[in-house]
């Protein structure tokens, strides 16, 4: 069951936390998020795939960082993210130990009602499900969005494939093997 709050309510709470000078923090969920973030995906020659993000901002509030969220665990093989770029006024960064692709204000934030188009870059892997968070720094708190969007996935190789699955047959073998050894031990004892 979906509890609402009466805005005069909401309103004298976060007044009574303003006059108290604790910060707001506000984490948006709604049916619509007013934050859209859409690569425009293309393959190039050599199995590069060329990714180009707008960022679309249809809340309230000047949004100051959107961090997409990408598989980490291979990224750090440095084909994950070349040729990183971002439009003027804008930084963009990739951290490939944790997987996150940030774009930043850096001179201009992202506006309220506004897109942003032009944050660029190459990966050797296809797009796959991601998500996305932005963040929006109004005074004296912050307020969130979540949402998904797409990123580069990469693919397990079948070789890497077929080397889990073995070991992992492995694994489960030596550890049943232990079981019926520990369980004839176990019976011998009882016999003896």
């Amino acid at each position: 069951m979906l509890r609402t709050q009466s805005p005069r309510r909401l309103l004298g709470l976060a007044g009574a936390l303003c006059a108290l000078g604790l910060p707001i923090s506000a984490h948006a969920q709604s049916t619509v998020n007013p934050i859209t973030v859409n690569p425009t995906v293309s393959a190039l020659n050599g199995g590069l795939y060329h990714y180009n993000y707008t960022v679309t901002n249809g809340s309230v509030f000047d949004l100051s960082l959107v961090t997409i969220s990408t598989i980490a665990t291979t990224f750090s093989q440095g084909a994950a993210v070349q040729n990183l770029v971002a439009p003027t006024g804008f930084t963009a960064t990739f951290d490939s130990g944790l997987g996150l692709l940030d774009f930043a204000e850096n001179t201009q934030p992202f506006t309220a009602g506004t897109t942003v188009s032009g944050f660029a870059f190459d990966s050797a892997y296809a797009p796959g499900a991601s998500t996305f968070e932005a963040l929006a720094l109004p005074e004296g708190g912050s307020v969130t969005f979540d949402g998904t969007t797409l990123a580069p996935a990469p693919v397990p190789e079948a070789g890497t494939a077929t080397g889990l699955g073995l070991g992992l047959g492995l694994l489960l073998g030596l550890i049943g093997l232990g079981l019926r050894r520990r369980r004839s031990a176990a019976s011998a004892n009882e016999r003896g």
